[in-house]
């Protein structure tokens, strides 16, 4: 239940358990069982105390007291609250053979490679197995390993239905090869397209039609209606076509490739024992190309199965390749961990050219990582951190089905029209967008900044109220401090939470500007933040029960993140540094303005 839990719910679970809140309260309002919530507080525990703090630091830090801890801490001593089978090293396993060749036990043997009586047992089934394999007999293998006559025949009897099932599935491919050489010669008698005609259904055919008339210039409206669908069907139709990686209705191969149709020919011919260059006259190919078909699609009994020999070259024309988040371990454990900490896809691709900028093997394409969580028969990532996404989704949704949702008026505006040019070049920082996102009915909320030029956001809670005079003191507080080249500008949408814009702009002498109605475009920095910040903070969830040094957390957290236009360095640090450029511009300023002593 652990892993289907959101992380959103976890952040308010934890935050709730630091305010100094129960168990059973914080797990109820979390929306999860109390088993969870002492799942996610171990899984902390270790955490904090792999990051130096003691015991009693890290209890603290949690914010409970529980018994299980005297549990953990005892477990974490011991160092077997993150042991598996899989992650024992190999010198172990070679520690152990060593001790168990010289006439120790199994547990003693055990007891000096540092592993359980059951890792070993595994091992020495494993070599059971091995020796089995190798030719040597049940007698010599139980023998060799010191193997009672009980357990030897277990596993021996586990052996043999493995081997059972394994021929089974043998016999049954060989049968399948059969019926099909079987039915060659009928297939033969009709055209290809008649044969393919004859196997589609009708929602084939529709198909097929529907992408012809794709593939002739019509929109996907008039194809529909063509076809006699609603747009809908139509839109249905192309996601399941993305999902196959396949824009056309039947399989008809290029004639530079052998067709079925040929394939049988040449299985005929084949049987009644034809030359190559027989078989070539015939089908009017090139007898090496015949070669070739028959060296490359013959069985392990020297038969020719034209299905099969179809089938494979259609799977080869792709030039199937492993993929990377397979075949390495280490980068999918690496991909997994920043999609659990909210990276975006786009955002790991770029850290990734960045922090090995020589080894290209490390490479992956964001649309890599998208596939493998969000297409059907993806593979490569576990589908648990599509929840990781800023979406939230487990599927694709396409992007027209979106909505804006309506703003609010404000009188006296400043509108974004008339913003300087030098805001949207993005050429100096100190721009900012700023809006409000809300809880559960609206009761709660918090306020969202960010600098259009650095990406540098702040988020400020409003558990009480959201009012003219709640935000006004917000934004006042959250800019005292930057100096003033740092806030040259705000702009906001036409929420009636900036009624009293011209007081903060007095308070603080800054330019406010406002977007248009139902235009959140306008404000594209803020939306991202909004949405950013909406993964920590989901949507129909109450804002209020979050504390400032969570929110303060959740801040820092989001400002260390890699953006792709700042060539994936973190908002933190390019802020700072323009910050820090500020200040030593301003003390070259009073330098050069104080009188120089004359000598």
């Amino acid at each position: 239940m652990a892993k289907n839990a959101d992380a959103a719910a976890q952040a308010r679970f934890l935050g709730l358990v630091r305010d100094g809140r129960g168990l059973k309260y914080s797990a109820r309002t979390a929306g999860v069982h109390l088993d969870v919530g002492y799942q996610w507080l171990r899984a902390e525990f270790f955490l904090l105390r792999e990051g130096g703090l003691d015991c009693e630091q890290s209890r603290a830090t949690l914010g409970c007291v529980t018994s299980k801890i005297a549990v953990w801490e005892a477990s974490f001593i011991s160092g077997s609250y993150n042991r598996h089978h899989l992650r024992v090293e190999r010198s172990r396993e070679k520690t152990f053979w060593s001790a168990f060749a010289v006439r120790r036990t199994v547990r003693q043997s055990a007891v000096v490679a540092g592993v359980g009586s059951s890792t070993a047992y595994r091992w020495i089934e494993q070599r059971y197995y091995q020796l089995r394999a190798d030719g040597v007999s049940e007698t010599q293998a139980r023998r060799r390993l010191r193997l009672s006559k009980t357990r030897a025949g277990a596993w021996e009897s586990r052996r043999a239905l493995r081997i059972r099932k394994a021929e089974r599935g043998r016999d049954e491919s060989i049968q399948v090869a059969v019926r099909e050489s079987a039915a060659r010669i009928a297939a033969e008698l009709a055209p290809k397209v008649a044969q393919e005609a004859s196997r589609l259904s009708r929602t084939a055919v529709r198909d097929t039609r529907y992408w012809e008339l794709i593939a002739q210039g019509e929109t996907n409206i008039a194809a529909s209606t063509l076809v006699g669908v609603t747009r809908q069907t139509g839109i249905n139709i192309q996601r399941r076509a993305r999902q196959r990686k396949t824009l056309t209705g039947a399989d008809v191969p290029s004639e530079r490739y052998l067709s079925l149709v040929e394939r049988l020919q040449i299985a005929n011919l084949d049987h009644l024992k034809l030359s190559i260059r027989a078989i070539a006259r015939e089908i009017d190919r090139a007898p090496s190309t015949v070669k070739r078909e028959l060296d490359r699609h013959r069985d392990g009994q020297g038969r020719y199965l034209p299905h099969v020999a179809n089938e494979t070259a259609r799977r080869n024309r792709s030039r199937p390749r492993e993929h990377k988040l397979l075949a390495n371990d280490v980068l999918r454990s690496v991909v997994q961990r920043k999609l659990d900490r909210f990276w975006s896809p786009e955002e790991i691709s770029g850290w990734l050219k960045l922090k090995y900028p020589e080894d290209s093997s490390i490479w992956l394409c964001m649309e890599t990582m998208y596939r493998a969580l969000l297409v059907a028969g993806g593979k490569g990532l576990d589908k648990k951190y599509a929840a990781k996404l800023r979406s939230g989704r487990s599927v694709r949704k396409p992007r027209w089905l979106g909505s804006a949702r309506s703003l609010g008026a404000v009188r006296n505006m400043t509108m974004i029209g008339d913003r300087p040019e030098a805001v949207d070049a993005k050429v100096e920082v100190g721009h900012w967008e700023g809006d409000l996102i809300l809880g559960l009915r609206c009761r709660s909320a918090m306020m969202t900044l960010r600098e259009r030029t650095t990406q540098y956001g702040i988020i400020v809670n409003l558990p009480v109220d959201h009012t003219a005079e709640s935000v006004k003191n917000a934004v006042i507080k959250a800019f005292s401090g930057l100096p003033k080249r740092m806030r040259r500008t705000l702009t906001w949408d036409q929420g009636t939470e900036m009624c009293l814009h011209r007081e903060i702009s007095a308070a603080l002498d800054l330019k406010i500007y406002f977007t248009e109605r139902s235009s959140p475009w306008q404000r594209g920095a803020n939306e991202n933040f909004n949405g950013l910040a909406r993964q920590y903070f989901p949507k129909g969830t109450d804002l209020s029960v979050h504390s400032h040094a969570h929110v303060r957390s959740v801040t820092r957290e989001l400002n260390t993140r890699p953006r792709k236009n700042l060539e994936y360095a973190t908002p933190a640090t390019v802020f700072n540094a323009e910050r820090r450029a500020t200040a030593h511009r301003r003390r070259t300023a009073l330098e050069l303005a104080m009188p120089t002593a004359v000598t």
